[in-house]
């Protein structure tokens, strides 16, 4: 038995459970049926990808490589399951809050048929796609005009995209990664194309929303766009082709949002009166920022010591609990100061990567040596993803609570990558590699640390429920902890990037608390 049959078991029962709670609690009242029915059916289709190469996996090593096999990392466990895991939060949101606006929901489970039919292009899977997308017509024929052009659009894009990012970057991603990260890039924008359509349609002056989703929206716009223009401008001088791209964005994208969302291309008084609403927050901005100088030194006085690969990975987790310390303290005491944080932090740390890309003169080398202390071993694409999806995976669970506008009044969900990557996997990591002895199926991940996961995460859990007001298990004691089990089986088993999968994992199945 290996490793990979423990995932596929383990992801497998994952759907089943996710089946179970809709047909329990659901099944007989909702409005998004078409939905639900659909969510199953590609359950069922990714799970035949997931079992069928392990049945027949000698026929399997026979078949000579194909060329485009090398532009993904793993071909061998592409992890399509993965390609799932933010359709299935979003639409158990959905059921869980109905009046939300569906589409965004149809178009992450839209990429997840596009990453098939890129996966598999035979005329079954084909077939079977295009079925599935039919079940979808009335939804798009009901749309108005602005909402079917920018859904078509963005299908197009996303099915574009998923073909010319593994090859622009080879050996950076898994299909079920990539699936994650056109999700995260294009279903956002679903909602901002739409509203900016309509607003131009009736000379609407100015939008407005709450400050902390101002914020976010403007890091994630202007770094998306002077990012797609680093693609597009071809200049050999990096620092020329840095400074006009996301000077670009910065007078074409950021200055007229600013102007829509405050009145002025400037709002340093809007974003000052943020910043400091209340003491809390101007303690929780000072002890981030003290954080983030601490890794800034770390990364600094490591650059160019060569550590062993037990030591690089011991330096990895001492990030891991940094994170943790930003994370934990912002969801207890101001999430809403979070959520536009860690966009901000996103969009800084694409724009990093993006100068250590360029190699930049001075920054470039300095850049590279600095994320050396960064590298894992499924680092193997010109892409240093690990530490961007540190990031993504922590704020995942917020990021899509914010989204659909979710109830924050039961906050367990949002601590999904706090327990998952910040607790389980940092201790996982550290116990094993000190005391790991007996390996589990004979991979490389320890019983020992797979336990001390488990431990750790309860722990962390039975103190995070102390400290809050009101606690955080309401009476699902059993329930959390076979969540917590289940998913440290899956950091153990899976061959994916953990950061990236865990916290999603673990967030569909703690949404599954609420009835």
């Amino acid at each position: 038995m290996e490793p990979r049959v423990l995932e596929s078991a383990v992801v497998v029962g994952f759907y089943s459970y996710i089946c179970f709670y809709w047909n329990q609690n659901f099944l007989e009242e909702t409005k998004h049926f078409k939905i639900l029915g659909y969510s199953i059916c590609v359950m069922l289709l990714i799970s035949l990808h997931q079992i069928v190469p392990i049945i027949h996996s000698r026929a399997a090593e026979k078949t000579e490589p194909s060329p485009l096999d090398q532009i993904y990392r793993l071909k061998s466990d592409p992890g399509l399951w993965c390609s799932l895991l933010i359709p299935l939060a979003l639409t158990t949101n959905l059921l869980l809050q109905p009046d939300v606006d569906c589409t965004p929901v149809i178009l992450a489970h839209v990429i997840v048929v596009l990453v098939l039919v890129r996966f598999n292009p035979s005329s079954v899977t084909q077939i079977t796609c295009a079925g599935l997308l039919y079940w979808f017509r009335e939804d798009f024929v009901s749309k108005g005009r602005p909402e079917q052009v920018v859904l078509a659009g963005l299908c197009v894009m996303a099915y574009i995209a998923l073909g010319c990012i593994p090859q622009a970057f080879s050996g950076s991603f898994t299909e079920g990664e990539l699936a994650i990260c056109v999700q995260v890039l294009f279903v956002p924008l679903y909602p901002i194309l739409v509203i900016s359509w309509k607003a131009f349609q009736k000379g609407v002056s100015s939008i407005t929303l709450p400050p902390s989703l101002s914020i976010a929206l403007m890091a994630y716009v202007g770094v998306l766009v002077g990012t797609v223009l680093v693609c597009g401008i071809r200049v050999n001088n990096g620092w020329v082709r840095f400074l006009v791209s996301y000077g670009l964005a910065a007078v074409c994208a950021l200055l007229p949002l600013a102007v829509k969302l405050y009145g002025t291309p400037l709002p340093y008084r809007e974003l000052l009166l943020f910043l400091t609403q209340s003491q809390d927050r101007v303690l929780l901005i000072l002890g981030w920022s003290l954080l983030v100088f601490l890794s800034l030194m770390i990364a600094l006085a490591n650059q160019k010591r060569k550590l062993s690969k037990q030591g690089s990975t011991r330096l990895r987790k001492v990030f891991h609990v940094l994170t943790l310390g930003v994370f934990v303290s912002g969801l207890i005491y101001d999430a809403s100061l979070l959520f536009s944080a860690s966009w901000v932090a996103m969009g800084v740390m694409i724009i990093v990567e993006t100068l250590r890309l360029l190699n930049v003169s001075l920054l470039g080398p300095l850049l590279q040596r600095c994320y050396s202390v960064f590298l894992g071993p499924q680092d193997a694409g010109r892409l240093v993803l690990t530490p961007v999806y540190l990031l993504a995976g922590m704020s995942l669970p917020l990021w899509i609570h914010t989204f659909q506008w979710c109830d924050f009044s039961d906050v367990l969900p949002l601590f999904a990558g706090v327990m998952s990557v910040g607790v389980g996997d940092t201790m996982a990591s550290i116990v094993g590699s000190a005391l790991g002895r007996h390996k589990i199926l004979g991979g490389h991940k320890s019983v020992e640390g797979t336990a001390a996961s488990i431990i750790f995460q309860l722990i962390f859990i039975f103190i995070l429920n102390r400290t809050m007001s009101g606690g955080v298990l309401h009476h699902h004691l059993m329930a959390v902890i076979c969540i917590v089990t289940v998913t440290s089986l899956l950091e153990a088993a899976t061959a994916q990037i953990d950061n990236h999968v865990l916290p999603l994992f673990m967030y569909n199945l703690l949404l599954t608390l609420k009835s």
